[in-house]
């Protein structure tokens, strides 16, 4: 009798994990989410990358953006097909945070540009890495868990770079 106790209450615990892990799930921004949040993210990188070719006097910087511009693109490519399969609705435009940015950077010109952009880039790659890694582990969905895991070395590329970029700018 001890021991169906025993068992019945090992039983109950291991039923509460398990259901608190499922719902510990539930409250991630992950699939729906996170393929929202990307795109966004894309297109404010895009833009801001279209600024530093236009304001950065430095050929690397410059190289820099057309690399981001490029990677962004093909990335939003396929973000487009997993956005379209699940008939999300994406909003045009920018977020305040990300237009209060582009009006930062506008009016900065040379070094100082470079440096704020670099900077931003280091904080924006950082941000995203950590996004991608909890979707490539945690995700749902096999198809975006693939695309956040297929993305994170470009990512992980491009906040090397800009971290190169930012020592060079601040001495």
């Amino acid at each position: 009798m001890k021991l169906l106790g025993n068992l019945l209450a090992i039983v109950a615990v291991v039923g509460l994990a398990s259901g608190m892990r499922a719902s510990e799930k539930m409250d991630r921004p992950l699939d729906k989410d996170f393929l929202v949040k990307v795109a966004s993210a894309n297109n404010a990188e895009i833009e801001i990358s279209k600024l530093a070719d236009r304001q950065s006097t430095s050929a690397e910087v410059k190289d820099f953006a057309k690399m981001l511009m490029t990677d962004h693109k093909n990335a939003n490519e396929k973000l487009g097909t997993l956005i379209k399969n699940r008939k999300i609705g994406v909003v045009a435009g920018f977020e305040k945070e990300t237009k209060d940015e582009i009006n930062r950077l506008s009016n900065l010109k040379g070094g100082n540009f470079d440096k704020a952009f670099a900077d931003l880039m280091v904080q924006d790659h950082k941000k995203a890495i950590a996004m991608f890694e909890n979707q490539a582990m945690n995700g749902r969905e096999e198809d975006i868990r693939s695309f956040a895991k297929e993305m994170l070395p470009d990512l992980q590329k491009h906040l090397k770079k800009a971290e190169e970029l930012a020592r060079a700018a601040g001495k």
